[in-house]
């Protein structure tokens, strides 16, 4: 499965933020989903969000909708992406010097 990602601040946290199907952007699935994607972003709060028309849907393990209520929309839209496919693991963080 592959999903598209951005890493943005909103109201002064940084934030993964992922663009999954909207039907994934719920409590269950959408849980699952946050679950696979924690070793992707081990330092950083996961959001879901669905962005569809003048109205944004978010779903987290904390209280998502609150970061997202006064956010420009325009901006979560256009924000830069990339993807990542959750069926190739992520790559291994990199270790500090043995010394």
């Amino acid at each position: 499965m592959k999903v598209e990602v951005a890493v943005a601040e909103l109201k002064g946290v940084r934030v993964a933020l992922v663009f999954p199907p909207p039907s994934w952007v719920a409590p269950g699935v959408g849980d699952v989903l946050l679950d696979r994607l924690r070793p992707y972003f081990p330092a950083l709060p996961i959001m879901l969000v669905a962005v569809h028309r003048h109205e944004v849907r978010a779903h987290a393990a904390f209280q998502a909708q609150a970061l997202v209520d006064s956010e420009d929309l325009e901006d979560l839209a256009h924000l830069p992406r990339t993807v990542i496919d959750l069926d190739v693991p992520p790559a291994p963080p990199e270790l500090p010097p043995p010394f």
